[in-house]
């Protein structure tokens, strides 16, 4: 049960994901082998069907056993990987491994993505993608609130490309600079409060 258990959750990370064929060759192999084996011995268990039989199979319990080694060392190769993502963008630490493997296998495509991205930051919904020009869309020109009725430009295009953990740290970086600089120009124009623009007014003009 331990091993139909965890083949069945690792099997679409190891067989579907690209992104984790490449990054972990050696036990993407290990568990292709695994993969195989598995459903030799569940093809034998359908033509034997007989309970005693088939549990007491001669070496069965020993090829479970090493399913179940293999099987843990593709997980552990696998839980290293996702730590070292983490470490490169810790918000990563806020969703569960299934979210994250989904990101990680869809880095490629920041509009798929974008799906995940609200789980990443407590302020941010989702981003606003320039549709236009080849797939996979890269380029984000500003992002909504969780609310959903504020949307902030970034003063400059945002181009997401190459590792995602990486093009996430930017993202990071353009929001607290893009804020930074809507906050400077808003404390700028309090000036004019007694002058041309009434701070009832004046509230209407930045972002919340």
């Amino acid at each position: 049960m331990k091993v139909q258990k965890n083949w069945s959750r690792l099997r679409p990370i190891f067989l579907e994901s690209e992104d984790i064929r490449g990054q972990l060759p050696e036990d993407t192999k290990r568990f292709e082998k695994v993969d195989l084996e598995w459903k030799d011995l569940m093809r034998d268990a359908v033509e034997h069907s007989g309970v005693v039989e088939a549990c007491t199979f001669e070496g069965r319990e020993e090829q479970l056993n090493g399913f179940y080694s293999d099987i843990e060392s593709c997980e552990k190769a696998l839980n290293a990987y996702l730590e070292e993502k983490k470490k490169v963008f810790p918000r990563f630490y806020f969703l569960s491994n299934a979210s994250l493997l989904d990101i990680l296998s869809n880095g490629n495509n920041p509009v798929k993505v974008d799906k995940e991205i609200g789980n990443c930051f407590d302020g941010l919904d989702h981003l606003k993608f320039l549709l236009e020009g080849p797939e996979p869309y890269r380029t984000a020109l500003g992002m909504y609130s969780k609310t959903g009725d504020e949307y902030v430009t970034f003063p400059t295009p945002l181009v997401c490309q190459g590792a995602v953990e990486n093009y996430l740290c930017d993202l990071e970086m353009k929001m607290i600079n893009t804020l930074k600089e809507i906050l400077e120009n808003a404390k700028e124009a309090t000036e004019e409060w007694e002058i041309s623009k009434p701070r009832h007014l004046w509230l209407d003009d930045y972002n919340a």
